[in-house]
């Protein structure tokens, strides 16, 4: 399943695999004690981590369900299933876990207290908690998963890959850990690696929907888009209630220029999304096929219906109506943009949001907001609002996201005050995977003139085929004849 955008909040729902699950009286002192007064309700739970280590989140939620019911005090099971849940209620279960795992062992202690670091966005609070688990308990893959998903996350890419093969070797079913080494290959663009990777996750479980599904993105990056679509296909045979894998047959045949197909693909996605959250991110897909196309009309009523998706979050409904203000912003409804933009910030700074949507809506705000001040010629205003990324980035200095974020932030204002050399300076700064920026740095180039920074700068987002809405447009942009530079 794809790791480009909601990156670590679905992936650190999994961060005990298939290893120990014996109740705490009978674990081993280096593996991490589950304790509970049940041995079919571990059992359950450990059904349940095993569906979330490959991340068929509706699935273990029933099972995380069933093990409450016959133990309701099982901790560890309740932290898990906060997890599952997308909404408030999630983060007030882990919440209340923590607060109830005083008395647990304290191996299993810091692994529920890194689940809530994580649920909140603290990235700090979750490396220290990982890096405790795999001293406390250095025979369990949990840990050692858990901390290599955190470090790439932080973009340290051969110490996360240490850690993740450090917890294969301990199980090499750890389907999590087999999964993340493919992305730790993809996110630095190696798809030849990532291939290898999946299909060592395939080999370890050949039933698991989710490690074709991976195989499926890996080959899809690569461009080899028949034996992607049957890696999702294999998915689907494998579990029909695998809705992601549509996901991956839209995104397959959009890029192979298939448009009835790419729709088609979207519809059983969204037959199969389960849950509002799933649901939205069908319609962000479908919007951006649509704004890929040109029909950025179609592209805001698909976003402003997704807002509207019954029992959505306000956190969910806030993330879409953010990359529903970025549509406006670029297609000539910059004003709008702007308000829409500024609505979603302060719903992030009134508190109505948990925490760690505050941090990520707070800053995608911003980012859409520029773009729409800059589109509509207020570089005061844009000023202000590069002023408060600089902000984020200074208040979390270990967040990637941020410190990219404040890079696009200075890039666009140098763009407000026509500095297109400060400007280049400032994207050029921005993460691999950020192509919205990468794509403004390509503008900035072409519209100074230097043919052969932007041909290297298209280049570099070209490269692979992400499995995301934002790459998906940026990459249809870019398909379109360089403007010729002024004369």
């Amino acid at each position: 399943m794809k790791f480009f955008s909601p990156v670590l909040a679905a992936l650190l729902l999994t961060a005990c695999s298939s290893g120990t699950t014996t109740p705490a009286s009978q674990a081993s002192p280096s593996t991490i004690p589950i304790t509970s007064k049940s041995p079919d309700a571990v059992a359950r739970f450990q059904r349940g981590v095993e569906l979330l280590d490959n991340l068929r989140t509706d699935e273990a939620e029933k099972e995380f369900s069933a093990a409450l019911a016959l133990d309701p005090g099982f901790v560890q099971a309740h932290a898990y299933h906060g997890q599952a849940l997308t909404g408030p209620e999630g983060l007030q279960e882990i919440q209340s876990a923590a607060a109830a795992a005083s008395s647990l062992p304290e191996a299993e202690r810091a692994l529920i207290e890194g689940i809530l670091a994580n649920r909140v966005n603290d990235f700090a609070k979750t490396r220290e908690a990982a890096t405790r688990v795999t001293q406390l308990a250095p025979d369990d893959p949990r840990g050692h998963y858990l901390l290599g998903v955190r470090l790439l996350s932080d973009r340290k890419f051969a110490e996360s890959v240490q850690s993740l093969r450090r917890a294969t070797e301990l199980n090499p079913k750890a389907g999590g850990a087999q999964n993340m080494l493919g992305y730790a290959a993809l996110r630095q663009g190696d798809t030849e690696g990532a291939v290898t990777a999946f299909t060592a996750y395939v080999n370890a479980l050949p039933e698991e929907p989710n490690a074709q599904d991976s195989l499926g993105e890996a080959l899809l990056a690569a461009g080899r888009f028949p034996e992607a679509e049957a890696a999702f296909r294999k998915a689907l045979e494998l579990s029909p209630q695998f809705w992601n894998a549509w996901d991956g047959i839209a995104y397959t045949k959009f890029y192979a220029g298939d448009p009835a197909g790419t729709s088609d693909a979207l519809t059983k996605a969204e037959q199969g999304a389960p849950r509002p959250v799933d649901k939205m991110a069908v319609a962000t897909l479908r919007a951006a096929t649509a704004a890929a196309r040109g029909a950025t009309a179609d592209a805001v009523k698909i976003l402003e219906a997704a807002e509207r998706i019954p029992d959505a979050s306000a956190a969910q409904v806030a993330a879409v109506a953010v990359q529903r203000a970025l549509v406006l912003a670029v297609s000539g409804r910059a004003r709008e943009g702007i308000a829409l933009a500024s609505s979603a910030l302060q719903k992030a700074d009134s508190g109505q949001l948990p925490p760690g949507p505050t941090i990520n809506v707070r800053r995608d705000a911003l980012r859409a907001r520029i773009v729409g001040e800059v589109r509509a010629g207020d570089a005061a205003a844009a000023e202000k609002t590069s002023a408060a990324l600089d902000q984020i980035a200074t208040q979390r200095p270990d967040d990637p996201a941020a410190q990219s974020a404040m890079h696009f932030g200075r890039g666009m204002l140098a763009v407000a005050k026509a500095d297109l050399s400060a400007a280049r300076g400032e994207f050029d700064q921005c993460f691999d995977d950020d192509d919205y920026c990468r794509y403004q740095g390509v503008l900035a180039a072409d519209k100074a003139g230097d043919a052969a920074a932007a041909q290297r700068a298209r280049d570099a987002i070209l490269k692979i085929y992400v499995r995301d809405p934002v790459h998906l447009i940026v990459r249809s942009q870019l398909a379109k004849p360089a403007p010729k530079p002024a004369t």
